[in-house]
């Protein structure tokens, strides 16, 4: 190749790795300092984090961060616009798109648009309920708590499709998630529907009972309660019956509580505190070996060869030359740990009530990842494959634009980090009859010990009586 021609083409390589690279940097590096903007209460500044470390591939979390910040900042309309453009936008990239994936066969996955994950999508209906809730839209709260089970289930069936290899038998289990069934049997409990209310309340207990020690989560003691309530006010005792056969743990539950109704003339108080945040996908980096003499016609068969490798490959390597090590980057997930293990509520009159940790998005999004883990290996490897075989073919035609191959896949080898990262750990449900009136509520934050943390104190709450008032709080934590 003359002189011209090669030094236009390395420009043009170069060119075009400077445009890829700029939005190289993980997900969660990019917008570190949302975290602390949240747990200072400084919502405009996180918007304009969001605002400015998102869009374009990433458009879909622009849409849940905003969604959640503008809930915690009692921007509930505007909240709700957010959340519906979330789901306009999760139906639209579920359709999938080749351009993007073979693009990202030559930079990596964050030329992708981000799909959110199933557990990430029910959680939409439920935020959105809650924003209808404070809007006094007591209809658009029910559509919403009648969309929660339908979404995720949905979106995992979605994405067990994509899975090729795998175990998918845990995330198949979690489409009926135990806590949006109580909370919208609760809801249907409030409106006076209750077949609809037993229905939810059936399925949840049944859920609670199949998933309580998959998913770490506690079963409320009330749910025992709100079925025996509402099956013997529909005369369902056979059935009440049947789920005392199946579902044990659930009425064990209730034994430890006085039922929540033993206060007469007052109204139903449930408290959902959202605490911490769900578990942030970080980058490692794994070197896999390509043996001398190691060649394929088919790459996808190769990279799954290599993807078995990817394991113990000081053993692998014994008795083989290596001839190249495969350097790729992989997301990992770690847990953050949250000091908030236990909570309590003090009552104007009696006894104080313990939260449980009744829903557990942390588990589901490690499920969730666990599920989907072999598959991304398999693509991160492919797509590393593909770029060692075109600078191998590169570096045969011009030494020069060999080195300027491998530059490329080096700096563009990134990790898909992407995730909803202000969703919380998990969620602690209180429920409490308390009297007719105007109360501060003040809920005691305990560590794993028992010992109290902190306070949070939840101001002029309106109890009326025969009533329900749902609230929500979130505890952040750096």
């Amino acid at each position: 190749m003359s002189a011209t021609p090669r030094l236009l083409l390395v420009s043009l390589m170069v060119g075009t790795f400077l445009v890829l690279t700029t939005g190289c940097a993980t997900y969660t590096s990019k917008i570190s300092k949302l975290k602390p903007q949240l747990a200072a209460g400084a919502y405009d500044e996180a918007l304009a984090t969001v605002e400015e470390e998102t869009g374009g591939k990433d458009v879909m979390l622009t849409h849940l961060e905003r969604g959640l910040i503008l809930h915690y900042a009692g921007r509930f309309a505007e909240s709700n616009v957010a959340f519906a453009d979330a789901e306009r936008t999760a139906e639209e990239l579920y359709d999938g798109s080749l351009t993007e994936g073979a693009i990202s066969l030559i930079t990596n996955d964050q030329q992708i648009s981000y799909r959110a994950r199933p557990f990430e999508m029910a959680m939409v209906p439920y935020f959105r309920a809650l924003n209808y809730l404070e809007l006094g839209l007591r209809d658009d709260a029910m559509v919403e708590a009648r969309k929660t089970s339908l979404l995720l289930s949905k979106y995992i069936d979605a994405t067990i499709a994509g899975i090729e290899k795998g175990d998918t038998d845990d995330l198949e289990r979690t489409k009926n998630d135990p806590f949006m069934l109580y909370f919208s049997g609760m809801l249907y409990d409030w409106d006076g529907e209750l077949n609809d209310a037993f229905i939810a309340y059936r399925n949840a207990a049944t859920a609670y009972q199949d998933l309580r020690r998959l998913t770490s989560v506690q079963i409320p003691p009330t749910l025992a309660y709100d079925l025996e309530r509402v099956s013997g006010r529909l005369g369902f005792e056979p059935e009440l019956a049947h789920l005392r056969s199946v579902c044990p743990d659930v009425f064990s539950a209730a034994g430890a509580i006085a039922p929540p109704n033993s206060v007469d003339g007052g109204g139903d108080v449930v408290l959902l505190l959202e605490v911490g945040y769900v578990p942030a996908r970080s980058e490692v980096k794994i070197n896999v070996p390509i043996f001398e003499g190691e060649a394929y016609d088919d790459n996808a068969y190769w990279a799954w060869q290599l993807t078995a490798r990817a394991g113990d490959t000081r053993a692998l390597v014994s008795g083989y030359k290596v001839k190249y090590w495969l350097s790729v980057a992989i997301p990992e997930m770690r847990p953050v740990p949250t000091a908030i293990r236990r909570v309590r509520l003090r009552t104007p009159a009696g006894s104080p009530v313990a939260g449980v940790r009744a829903h557990n998005p942390s588990a589901t999004a490690r499920i969730t990842f666990e599920a989907e883990y072999g598959m991304i290996l398999f693509k991160t490897i492919l797509r590393g494959l593909t770029k060692y075989l075109a600078a191998g073919a590169a570096e045969q035609q011009d030494q020069l634009l060999g080195l300027v191959a491998n530059l490329f896949n080096v700096v563009t080898e990134t990790a898909d980090t992407r995730s909803w990262l202000t969703l919380p750990d998990h969620v602690q449900l209180l429920r409490a009859r308390l009297p007719a009136g105007v109360h501060d509520l003040t809920v005691e934050l305990l560590d794993g010990s028992g010992r109290q943390i902190g306070t949070v104190v939840i101001p002029q709450v309106t109890v009326r009586t025969g009533d329900w008032t749902f609230l929500n709080h979130r505890v952040f934590e750096n």
